[in-house]
């Protein structure tokens, strides 16, 4: 387990799991409230995700979990690097990548025009750069957008 930083808005404990699966997430711990929320992120864009909240009885109010989401989102570098440190992936392999500019790339769930497949991924998180390698072995180099 890795501490990635404590929410200063809400109390909230943010951690990443060694065993953890993917998609990318961070578990956001509240001792007193007695909640956890998992948190969704990615490598390729800035918005963060609510996956859960457990147990619903224990449930945050709704500005809770949105100030939790603001947290995140602002510590996502952070939570990058945790996640790249500790799981040693991007989950993004053997998913389809269009490059609509060379600033901005979207994943796409099928195979469509101008997409390629991702072969392997590498993440720098000091310069917050992705290097995406195609299984046509071209390599596109990606800014980690906020």
């Amino acid at each position: 387990m890795s501490r990635v930083f404590t929410s200063d808005s809400t109390g909230a404990v943010i951690h990443v799991f060694s065993n953890d699966h993917c998609p990318p997430h961070v578990h956001a711990r509240h001792r007193g409230e007695g909640w956890i929320a998992r948190v969704e992120f990615s490598y390729l864009g800035g918005a963060v995700t609510l996956l859960s909240i457990a147990p619903s009885r224990n449930a945050p109010l709704r500005r809770t979990v949105n100030r939790l989401l603001d947290d995140v989102l602002a510590g996502l570098p952070a939570c990058r690097r945790s996640w790249w440190e500790t799981r040693g992936t991007t989950c993004l392999n053997h998913r389809w990548l269009v490059a609509l500019t060379p600033d901005r790339v979207e994943l796409s769930p099928v195979p469509v025009a101008d997409a390629k497949r991702i072969a392997e991924t590498r993440y720098d998180p000091d310069q917050e750069l992705l290097w995406v390698d195609f299984e046509d072995a071209t390599t596109l180099e990606v800014r980690a957008r906020p």
